[in-house]
């Protein structure tokens, strides 16, 4: 059985700011999220994990050493999937969210990702956007089908993954919002058919 343990990166400036901070742009993590980080490594420290992985964002990368920091396992090696990257919000990213609200295109890409079509935003739709990342945790469920790995990743690309492989509709998950920063997800597989979610969006080692 392949364990997927998924942490989201700390929070942003970007975050701070309210801007899309999708997989072209990237903003550096605030002081606290590096705290944050280390705690969650030190919920982990007795957790054995095959291997690391990572988005190539470097926000992702900065929190996985600062996690690894706190698992007491500073040096050890992350390895980076571009499928893992985050959303592409094409000209928007970096954007004020704000600066977008009052568009069409902002309120298909919330309230209804099935039909969402990026034409002002000229990034990926939400079926790309799952397909890519699905991708990515296949290659990593068949390079260890048993044991646990630890990947550290994005908002929607956390939330995407796990809601999609147990089979929810992309408008519903929009709904029902996102994984916080530096938060664990848990979800387990032996075939990469079916699916067990074990944790949800915890984040009670922060507090």
């Amino acid at each position: 059985m392949t364990e997927f343990y998924l942490i989201r990166h700390g929070k942003t400036v970007f975050n701070q700011e309210g801007r899309f901070q999708g997989g072209k742009k990237d903003s550096a993590l605030l002081r606290q999220s590096i705290e944050d980080a280390k705690k969650a490594g030190e919920y982990l420290k007795e957790t054995h994990f095959e291997a690391f992985y990572s988005s190539p964002m470097e926000r992702a990368r900065q929190t996985g050493k600062a996690v690894l920091e706190g698992m007491g396992l500073e040096g050890a090696s992350i390895d980076t999937i571009e499928g893992l990257r985050e959303f592409n919000f094409g000209n928007w990213d970096g954007d004020l969210v704000s600066e977008h609200e009052e568009s069409l295109e902002f309120e298909t890409f919330f309230k209804n990702p099935e039909g969402f079509v990026p034409i002002d935003m000229q990034g990926e739709d939400y079926h790309q956007f799952v397909e890519r990342i699905q991708c990515a945790a296949e290659k990593i469920h068949l390079e260890h089908p048993v044991g646990k790995v630890l990947i550290f990743a994005h908002a929607l690309v956390n939330t995407f993954l796990v809601k999609t492989l147990l089979g929810e509709n992309l408008n519903k998950i929009r709904t029902e919002g996102l994984v916080d920063n530096t938060s664990l997800c848990i979800l387990k597989t032996n075939d990469f058919t079916d699916f067990k979610l074990e944790m949800w969006n915890n984040t009670d080692y922060l507090k």
